[in-house]
């Protein structure tokens, strides 16, 4: 996002000389101030005019642009910026999004984009786009699992999403007193949240549980490698790893600690287990993702009550009582 303030900045490329256009555009506007790839749909030079209206964490930019795609890649992402993007366009949009799949939205109706995930998005018909950018932190606490709205699924039936169009198209025709700048993002956090949060709780149940699952699989499989972390599975899934970490608080733990258990308990299993009774205890918590001896001991003991020679003995001594 901008700086906060209350304003209104306009850009038109029609006032830059025609042979440094594309090449404007394409730095400045796009990988600079927008942080987007811009790539024209045709061999043509690329059009942009638009109009931006700043306010307390949100922006809406109003213009006219040639066919384009915008794509968010993983090396513009290095800004950490998880802003969400509710665009509007008159042809519709095509979006693709690694990890959630091929979307396609009608003619005038939205697509919602958040900017920590890489997305290419593009459009036919562009003679009017209407785009509003906002800070994640208005609406999390409003409208519960933000991330599963889906990028396709607010359309032109719902009452509030009409207002909340009809709301922004209006504040781009007025030149609104700077110091009414925070009740309007007051009315636009109200309602996009009366918009996502009925289109949330239309959602099939069972899409958090079934990628927590996924997640779980995948850290299973990776418990020997120490570099495991939710910023790692975030670029294995294609989401993001503040998106993770709330996934295991919803479950009662944290990524990390879900992990370190995860680990402990292997090691465990290694030890109760008389085939491997001659292996060293440090090397199976190597083989396990533990790189600090130390740390391990400390937590293995936190974890069990018992350091892992204690284990290791009470189940040799449990197998010969056993015969």
């Amino acid at each position: 996002m901008p700086p906060e303030s209350d304003s209104v900045a306009t850009f038109s490329a029609d006032d830059l000389p025609e042979r440094h256009r594309d090449e404007f555009i394409r730095d400045f506007y796009g990988r600079i101030q927008m942080r987007l790839l811009l790539k024209p749909q045709r061999d043509q030079s690329l059009q942009f005019n638009a109009k931006t209206l700043i306010m307390p964490g949100m922006m809406c930019t109003k213009g006219s642009v040639s066919p384009m795609t915008w794509e968010r890649t993983p090396e513009l992402m290095d800004d950490n910026n998880d802003d969400i993007i509710l665009t509007w366009n008159r042809g519709g949009y095509r979006l693709s999004m690694p990890g959630r799949g091929d979307f396609e939205t009608r003619p005038g109706t939205a697509a919602l984009v958040p900017m920590d995930r890489r997305f290419s998005i593009w459009t036919e018909d562009s003679r009017w786009t209407m785009a509003l950018q906002f800070k994640r932190s208005l609406l999390a606490p409003l409208v519960k699992h933000l991330d599963d709205v889906a990028p396709d699924s607010i359309g032109k039936s719902q009452p509030a999403h009409r207002l909340l169009f009809n709301y922004l198209w209006s504040l781009q025709q007025m030149d609104a007193p700077a110091a009414l700048a925070p009740m309007i993002t007051r009315h636009v956090t109200d309602l996009l949240a009366v918009s996502l949060g009925a289109i949330r709780s239309a959602m099939p149940p069972g899409v958090r549980a079934a990628r927590l699952a996924a997640i779980k699989q995948y850290v299973a499989r990776n418990l020997q490698d120490p570099g495991l972390s939710a910023e790692q599975v975030s670029r294995k899934f294609a989401i993001s790893s503040r998106y993770i970490r709330q996934l295991f608080a919803e479950d009662g733990t944290s990524f990390s600690d879900y992990v370190t258990d995860q680990r402990l308990a292997h090691v465990h299993s290694c030890l109760t287990d008389r085939r491997q009774a001659l292996r060293r205890i440090a090397d199976i918590a190597f083989e396990n993702g533990f790189t600090e001896p130390s740390t391990f001991y400390r937590q293995f003991r936190l974890r069990y009550a018992m350091t892992p020679s204690d284990v290791r003995l009470m189940a040799m001594t449990a197998a010969l009582a056993d015969g």
